[in-house]
């Protein structure tokens, strides 16, 4: 049978010894709730529990740092260390134990060199661990991972005057200060002193975490002894844990001092003399900057930490608005026009991942497409006109009428499931003629067009082209760039209704259901009561920017809140948009209600069973409803937070 002190680091000892210090030991037990041990104590004795569970806490809140299960050594670090009790332990069900007298134990070390080493590693974990779960920003990790982590710590020291990281180097150091006192300093050696961080002060995670350059030296001011933990074995830990990376690169954006990223061009906005257009035509990210917004972004000089521009931008407007400065911050980051500090992944399986993305998500890609785009505009830029657009819809409104003269002989039985192939080959062709439009209106605008592509997401086609540089042309021609792809499959429309008129058999058919493709694309596209080239050429007419969620905002939140009449012409706009949003969406959902299950019973006839076709369209209608109904919904909830701030 297994004596009291027959476990864990005591088992180094040979039978005699760990008798010998039973022997001097006494029997303990703590109720629940009892206080074994208290924070900032003395140590005169360590406890060997043989039952029981109990709770390790530290700090003036009492920040539980881990629970422990018996059998299990508590209160020999104090012992070993000579320092006071970094932690208290609280009992959290009945335990039962020896209590070892400090004077045995440091017998019991110096009569056994293993048990002395052995003990002194047992002990160093433990202290990481409690370093880990109090000091860090790791502490929100299960204990699990924190014993992980634990696991990885290596003690160093450091003389006075060492530096631990240096600045404007990569590192994937970081350090838990255990005793001593360092001092953080920016500007080389002689630079100027930033903060100093004592026991429990971490230093270097923003940089191992991030892979990004150290933006600060940090020097030991005096003797330092610490815990070394490297960002590679940290990474694969956090990548578990999403939720504490959140957290991690929330308190690291608090610290962090963002700079200017990539090489954007700043310009004028064509359209109002108080606004300017920040671009990057390498990343196609642009942005629209009030003149406060610029002069924020001017100030990103990888010295100033939020905290530092809100002041600044204090001291500029006499405006009090962190909240401003820190969503501003946040839009130049996402925009990849601002460093931010995010936790660099671990790399994935290359092959893998080239397997898995030309699966689903096969494309060809043109990274730079405005070549082409300028020899077809020598040839076709003539129809980039008003006139050009004129003609197109005049072309369209003919083939229509001709369309509709024969559309009646095409039904879903006549072409099945191929029907479906055809539309898909239709919606292609229709994309590729889109995304060409909106390119060669961009070329008459006397910009670059960025990057073109076709590929597939998921099965479903997708055809793009970056015409973000069109943000610099006045708002009245970028609208005839946004109208461009719309105008074109409206213009394919009325040639394949002409020839659907003109012919007959297959070929009808066929031009009838293109057709009808390229008049879906045109609803879809056009309405600008969806996000897409319709609503963003009334936000160029209206000069509305963000259209759509002021709107929202208007109605769901502030009219919600405070009823009231409309004051202006704009607020009036608001309404009608947002009342139009809101019918276009009851209007569609009703539509695919009644339209569906009918389509589905006619493409799958004599194919599948009556009452399963029934049941497929209600699904399919059900599904198509929700994604219609979902997102407006999420919109809403958005725009109602937004007032809420």
């Amino acid at each position: 049978m297994p004596g009291p002190l027959d476990f864990g680091p005591l088992l180094v000892l040979e039978a005699e010894e760990r008798a010998r210090l039973a022997a001097a030991s006494t029997t303990v037990r703590f109720s629940a709730g009892a206080t074994i041990v208290s924070e900032g104590q003395s140590a005169d004795a360590a406890f060997a529990f043989t039952s029981g569970r109990v709770r390790v806490a530290a700090g003036p809140n009492g920040r539980t740092l881990r629970t422990l299960a018996a059998p299990m050594l508590v209160g020999e670090m104090a012992i070993l260390s000579g320092q006071p009790r970094n932690a208290s332990v609280t009992a959290i069900i009945s335990c039962r134990g020896l209590r070892i007298p400090a004077v045995a134990l440091r017998g019991a070390i110096g009569a056994s060199p293993a048990f002395a080493s052995t003990l002194a590693a047992f002990a160093l974990v433990r202290e990481g661990t409690h370093f880990l779960g109090r000091s860090s920003p790791f502490a929100d990790l299960p204990s699990g991972a924190i014993d992980e982590l634990a696991a990885r710590l290596q003690p160093v020291r450091f003389a006075a005057g060492d530096e631990l990281l240096r600045e404007g180097e990569e590192g994937d150091e970081t350090y838990l200060i255990r005793t001593g006192e360092v001092e953080i300093v920016r500007g080389g050696s002689s630079g100027r002193v930033l903060n100093a961080l004592s026991s429990g002060g971490f230093v270097g995670d923003v940089g191992a975490l991030t892979g990004a350059i150290r933006t600060a030296t940090v020097r030991a001011k005096t003797p330092v002894e610490a815990f070394r933990l490297l960002g590679s074995d940290v990474r694969p830990i956090l990548a578990r844990h999403r939720h504490v990376v959140d957290r991690l690169e929330a308190a690291m954006q608090a610290r962090h001092a963002p700079r200017r990223a990539g090489t954007p061009t700043i310009a004028p906005a064509p359209d109002d003399p108080t606004a300017t257009i920040l671009g990057d035509s390498v990343t196609g990210a642009y942005l629209r900057l009030t003149r406060e917004a610029l002069a924020i972004y001017q100030d990103l000089d990888g010295e100033r930490t939020l905290r530092d521009l809100a002041f600044r931008h204090f001291e500029r407007t006499g405006a009090l608005d962190p909240q401003a400065v820190f969503a501003t911050v946040a839009t130049l980051q996402s925009a990849g026009l601002a460093s931010a500090p995010r936790i660099a992944a671990e790399p994935a399986d290359s092959r893998l991942a080239r397997v898995t993305d030309l699966f689903i998500a096969p494309r060809l890609e043109l990274h730079d497409a405005d070549r082409i785009a300028t020899h077809l505009f020598r040839f076709l830029g003539f129809a980039f006109t008003p006139a050009g657009a004129a003609a197109a819809v005049g072309f369209g409104i003919v083939g229509l009428g001709a369309l509709a003269s024969v559309f009646r002989e095409a039904t879903p039985n006549d072409f099945g499931l191929g029907g479906i192939f055809v539309a898909f080959a239709g919606l292609i062709v229709a994309g590729i003629g889109h995304e060409a439009a909106h390119a060669l209106a961009t070329k008459a605008g006397g910009r670059k067009v960025g990057r073109a592509g076709l590929g597939l997401i998921w099965f479903t086609p997708v055809i793009y082209v970056d015409t973000s540089d069109a943000w610099l042309i006045d708002r009245r021609r970028r609208a005839l760039v946004n109208a461009a792809g719309p105008l074109f499959n409206f213009g394919l429309a009325g040639l394949l209704g002409l020839v659907a008129a003109w012919t007959d058999g297959p070929l009808q058919l066929i031009a009838i259901w293109l057709a009808v493709a390229n008049l879906a694309s045109v609803v879809f596209n056009f309405s600008p009561l969806l996000e897409f080239d319709g609503y963003y050429v009334l936000e160029d007419l209206a000069n509305v920017n963000a259209l759509r969620h002021k709107a929202l905002r208007f109605v769901f939140a502030d009219l919600l809140e405070h009823p009231r009449r409309p004051r202006s012409r704009l607020e009036a706009g608001f309404v009608a948009y947002a009342a139009a949003a809101l019918g276009y969406v009851i209007a569609v959902t009703a539509l695919v209600l009644v339209g569906v299950p009918g389509l589905v019973d006619g493409v799958l006839a004599d194919r599948v069973d009556a009452s399963l076709r029934v049941l497929l369209g209600i699904l399919v209608a059900l599904a198509l409803a929700a994604l219609n109904i979902g997102p407006f919904v999420g919109e809403i909830l958005a725009a109602r937070a937004d007032g809420a701030r």
